[in-house]
């Protein structure tokens, strides 16, 4: 190994100096070329077993054609700006080829092994970040690996392989690595549609994906925004299924028998995190003493518990205590913009149920934490349309001041162009009115799964069979409600089904079945064929994912002129695209 010429050294945080290797195997060839930055004195500290003393690990993967390292420097520099840097070892590797495929499965297997040998890394806290290419390899590596990673973060690019479900679900929201999707609207227009319609397919597989859009981000990812918010929320990750350590399980058992709070927080419960710790912290949101309320609320802002936990924090933003209230609408807001549903739904409530908000403050408070979770997604995808529901309940409020908040966060929806000129009136409204905006911002959010919509009353033919598949894909018969057991082989025997009897949604949805393995094995052949189907018949999501396979990397022939003819068809019915 031998150093780069630069190191970074800044007032009170350790030496981090870039380290460039390559990983050998026993025979002296290379299995993968490596960067590494680590806090000083980090090596020496390798077997660390206790927790607080750890450290987490962010693994970056470049754009083809870039520096082994490229993608350093942005992870770097947000851990600086949230003063975490000497908390994580930042691990950059190259593709064995030009681009990352298949082949690097394994060498990044053992580049993590490695990394967990060789530095006090605490199993639990491993990320993934890439860009391009490096973005294709951080989420699909995580979806195919999910013992490996807590979350991926990818920027400018998508990826096809997933996981396939036979007859067991994942139930990926629970169980699986969490996904942060990224793109810049100034990024390659083929870029667009690769990120969206990855966005696609892993919301439909069941992940839980975080998916930003700005306007201002082009084709790098040094991007402030982005990355605070993503770096903020990936240091808050632990990994869902990967059993505690000894030393975890103390911490817990400690701050459980002996709740003593240091700097106003339990920083053991931040440390271990995810759904164990979240047990130990509800009991502490439910102590009679105000004073552990109020650190126990807000240590719910430091890290990512469970939907659980964050119901019970809801019902702290209700507690007597005005300090426990104040905490708990903090963290609410904090989980809330990482699409915790429990979380919005507990703003949601305090903001517009009578009675439920101990006072007209604490109202105020939860809006601003409503206009706070949808800052990121004003001009992008609007994946939450409820919180948009509720700031245009809020316009006709009887509370001045919650009016003035819903107006202005809306405005750039309702009237984007207004500059204040005198010679013409400010938009109330979209064009056709926040009713029909709403409509069409919840069937964008549901992608799929609106055409669901269909099954309200439906009594018999292919629309029943195609609703049944819908049932045993989703836990509910689209219907009514009513709750289904999860088999993927029998929703997608159904959706087959009612798709050879030519019902063109079926047949959509047939290929999304088809193209994220639900109930098969992935087979994009057999997606692009029943995309084919819908898409020629008119349905406008379908022709936007077969654009997508005929763009190529789908594993099926590629067809430029095709996958440019069912962009133009899905923009044009979408009267402008996304």
């Amino acid at each position: 190994m031998k150093k780069f010429i630069w190191a970074w050294i800044f007032a009170g945080i350790s030496a981090l100096a870039a380290v460039e290797g390559e990983l050998k195997d026993a025979g002296g060839a290379r299995i993968i070329q490596y960067v590494v930055e680590a806090p000083e004195g980090a090596e020496a500290r390798a077997g660390e077993r206790d927790p607080s003393k750890q450290l987490g690990l962010f693994l970056c993967f470049p754009e083809h054609d870039r520096p082994v390292g490229d993608e350093l420097y942005p992870v770097r520099e947000a851990l600086k700006r949230q003063g975490q840097l000497e908390g994580y070892v930042l691990l950059a590797g190259g593709p064995r080829e030009r681009k990352f495929g298949p082949n690097d499965h394994e060498p990044i297997q053992k580049l993590i092994a490695w990394a967990l040998k060789t530095y006090p890394i605490n199993p639990r806290r491993v990320y993934m970040y890439g860009k391009g290419e490096g973005g294709k390899i951080s989420g699909e590596f995580s979806m195919l690996y999910p013992n490996l990673t807590a979350g991926s973060i990818s920027y400018s690019w998508g990826w096809w392989r997933m996981t396939p479900e036979l007859k067991e679900p994942l139930n990926a929201a629970k169980t699986m690595p969490e996904v942060y999707m990224v793109l810049g609207l100034r990024d390659l227009s083929y870029h667009l549609t690769n990120v969206r319609d990855a966005y696609s397919r892993s919301f439909s597989k069941g992940y839980h994906v975080i998916f930003r859009e700005f306007a201002d981000l082009g084709a790098r990812t040094y991007h402030q925004p982005s990355n605070d918010d993503a770096i903020a929320w990936a240091t808050r990750l632990r990994h869902k299924t990967m059993p505690l350590s000894a030393e975890e399980k103390a911490l817990l058992e400690k701050a459980q028998k002996s709740p003593v709070a240091h700097g106003g927080r339990f920083p053991a419960l931040s440390v271990v995190g995810g759904a164990p710790a979240g047990v130990v912290l509800r009991g502490l949101l439910a102590s009679p003493d105000a004073a552990v309320r109020t650190a126990a609320a807000r240590t719910a802002q430091d890290a990512i518990f469970d939907e659980e936990t964050m119901t019970a924090v809801g019902r702290a933003a209700m507690d007597k205590s005005a300090a426990v209230r104040r905490e708990a609408l903090r963290a609410l807001a904090v989980h809330a913009n990482w699409r915790s549903a429990a979380a919005q739904q507990a703003l949601i409530d305090l903001a517009l149920v009578p009675g439920r908000a101990v006072d007209a403050d604490d109202r105020l408070t939860a809006a601003d934490g409503i206009a706070y979770a949808l800052r990121l997604q004003l001009n992008g995808r609007r994946q939450d349309p409820a919180l948009f529901t509720a700031l245009v309940k809020l316009l006709t409020d009887s509370d001045e001041r919650l009016r003035t908040m819903a107006n202005n966060v809306l405005a750039p929806i309702r009237d984007a162009e207004y500059r204040g000129d005198l010679t013409r009136k400010e938009n109330k409204e979209p064009v056709g009115g926040w009713e029909a905006w709403l409509q069409r911002t919840t069937a964008d959010a549901l992608d799929y799964f609106a055409e669901y919509s269909a099954c309200v009353g439906a009594k018999e033919g292919a629309v029943v069979t195609y609703c049944k598949g819908g049932g045993y894909l989703t836990g509910r018969y689209p219907g009514t409600g009513a709750e289904m057991e999860l088999k993927p082989a029998e929703a997608l025997r159904l959706t087959v089904e009612a798709a050879q009897a030519g019902y063109v949604p079926a047949q959509a949805m047939a290929g999304m079945l088809f193209a994220i393995g639900k109930g098969t094995p992935q087979d994009l052949a057999q997606a692009r064929d029943w995309w084919q189907k819908a898409a020629d018949a008119g349905h406008k999501l379908a022709a936007r994912n077969l654009s997508a396979v005929y763009r190529g990397g789908a594993g099926v022939p590629a067809d430029p002129k095709l996958s440019q003819k069912y962009l133009e068809q899905y923009v044009k019915s979408s009267a402008g695209g996304e």
